[in-house]
């Protein structure tokens, strides 16, 4: 989840710095900066590298994987038709302009979807959520698929440190809602006092307007830095332990039944569609997030040989720099622990010896 408005200004700045992508930066910076980061490196049922395994911090889309999970086993279940025609124009209930950096715009006018014409298959809600980061598919598939039965995966997946998910595209809203006439001063305290129960049930409230009034989303929002922080400190927050718990059952490919495990691969693993990809992995699935604070990200793989690997990092209140670095790095970190045994070497040797 990515507010285009201030990553977009920040970018500009960027231009005074120089940097170029490390490939060991990610498993560097987490070690250096236990305050802001949590990891978490599994390979072949080897623990690589740790840091802050039950540590909760913002998932941003990263908890997306949770709702495909209930996709998935509604569709696995017979309790969905993946086929069934929607409106596209039923997405654009939950679509606030300039909220996310283009991902539903660029999913919407993808030659994949555009030739399904003003109805999409519901797989390809799903999949737009996974592939693109639609927040609005995200949001759209918490409705249809029920917020209670999204939230109950986390107890059958057995998850010991996540709060509960709630409509974050809704929640953007929350500040102009219910605190318009105070002072920026007062309105940062007064999102900090509200309880979690409180702030949930402001975005539920919402969700509803956004349901019952197409023009809801077009309200003009302030997204400066400081309504961006307000709305990113309260997202859901979960652990790089449970996500990669995650991993190991989605990299299994035996812990769901066949039907739900194929519906999971189709939105999922949809790199896997590239001979690029094909060329070094039997599967692989990735998801990560990031607003101008949060990088977030999990993924499986298990590549030719058999090696099985599970990974999740998880990064907050980072600043410009390290944002970029990060952002600029992360591609070639997970690429260097994917295919090079010695990255591997390298990062339980640096973990070890922290110990």
């Amino acid at each position: 989840m990515v507010i285009i408005v201030v990553i977009a200004a920040a970018a500009g700045g960027y231009a005074i710095y120089s940097f170029f992508p490390e490939d060991d930066y990610v498993a560097q910076f987490a070690l250096e900066n236990p305050d802001k980061s949590a990891f978490l490196l599994i390979r072949n049922d080897t623990v690589i590298g740790q840091q802050n395994l039950h540590k909760q911090m913002p998932l941003a889309s990263t908890l997306k994987l949770i709702i495909a999970v209930e996709f998935a086993e509604q569709v696995g279940q017979g309790l969905l038709n993946p086929e069934e025609k929607i409106a596209k124009k039923e997405l654009l209930q939950f679509y606030v302009p300039n909220s996310d950096a283009g991902a539903h715009n660029n999913w919407s006018d993808s030659d994949d979807i555009l030739k399904y014409g003003d109805s999409i298959p519901l797989i390809s809600i799903a999949k737009g959520m996974m592939q693109y980061s639609s927040n609005a598919n995200s949001e759209w598939l918490m409705e249809r698929l029920g917020l209670k039965n999204i939230n109950n995966q986390l107890t059958k997946l057995d998850f010991k440190d996540h709060s509960p998910i709630y409509p974050f595209v809704s929640s953007l809203f929350i500040t102009k809602e219910y605190f318009k006439d105070k002072t920026e001063e007062e309105l940062i305290q007064a999102i900090k006092n509200l309880s979690e129960e409180q702030y949930i049930n402001y975005a539920l409230d919402i969700h509803q307007k956004m349901l019952k009034d197409p023009d809801y989303r077009n309200q003009q929002l302030d997204l400066n830095e400081t309504m961006q922080r307000i709305w990113s400190d309260r997202l859901p927050t979960g652990s790089v332990s449970d996500y990669v718990a995650l991993m190991k059952k989605l990299n299994s490919k035996t812990y769901y039944d066949e039907k739900t495990q194929t519906v999971l691969h189709e939105i999922i693993e949809t790199s896997m569609r590239y001979n690029s990809t094909k060329e070094f992995y039997k599967h692989i699935g990735i998801k990560s997030g990031s607003t101008l604070f949060i990088i977030t990200k999990a993924l499986y793989a298990e590549d030719h040989k058999g090696n099985k690997t599970e990974m999740a990092y998880f990064f907050n209140d980072l600043d410009a720099q390290e944002r970029k670095k990060m952002t600029m790095s992360m591609k070639d970190f997970d690429r260097a622990v994917l295919r090079n045994p010695i990255m591997v070497q390298q990062i339980q040797k640096l973990y070890s010896t922290d110990e």
